[in-house]
């Protein structure tokens, strides 16, 4: 799941990286493998990922003296203060998992968030900077990797729901 606004600078990297490994998968499919994208989180992430075992959530992340393009592994608690992830209007992507559990609704129990350091993610551009768009690729193959080795035996679940929530978070290649 790619995470982002594509016209705010670096902040599109979660979104450019599920558009690389969209690809990637079309030239070589991975059974069991959903690419989602979203420029939204909080609430918005019940939505998408319920039902899903397993999901990978790829996003900007901005801290102080940043090293552009550095990727950071995070758990759901780390995330509590990225900019997106929690605002006035949403909740933090821990707390919607928190609130999805007491109401019953089935989330992935096992969440992977790689947060990459943005250079610039106040900018009003469509572009990554340099540091940042490097990491686009190797990323991308880096997870398609992973999930080549561990492709699941059956493939995605074929509900209309889940048809639906595919066409309607799914990243443009480009």
């Amino acid at each position: 799941m790619g995470l982002g606004n594509s016209v705010v600078s670096d902040d599109g990297v979660g979104l450019a990286v599920a558009a690389e490994l969209k690809r990637l998968l079309a030239e070589a499919p991975v059974r069991g493998v959903d690419v989602l994208a979203s420029t939204r989180a909080g609430f918005e992430l019940i939505d998408i990922l319920r039902g899903y075992v397993r999901a990978i959530i790829v996003d900007c992340v901005v801290l102080p003296d940043p090293q552009p393009g550095r990727v950071c592994r995070l758990t759901l608690d780390d995330v509590s203060g990225c900019a997106r992830l929690v605002n006035v209007h949403e909740m933090s992507v821990g707390t919607a998992f928190r609130l999805a559990d007491r109401m019953g609704i089935p989330m992935p129990g096992e969440v992977e968030i790689i947060a990459v350091e943005a250079a610039d993610a106040s900018t009003i551009a469509e572009s990554l900077t340099p540091a940042v768009q490097a990491t686009v690729g190797p990323l991308a193959r880096e997870i398609y990797d992973r999930l080549k080795q561990n492709e699941p035996a059956t493939d995605p679940l074929d509900t209309e729901d889940f048809r639906n929530r595919r066409a309607s978070y799914s990243p443009g290649i480009e």
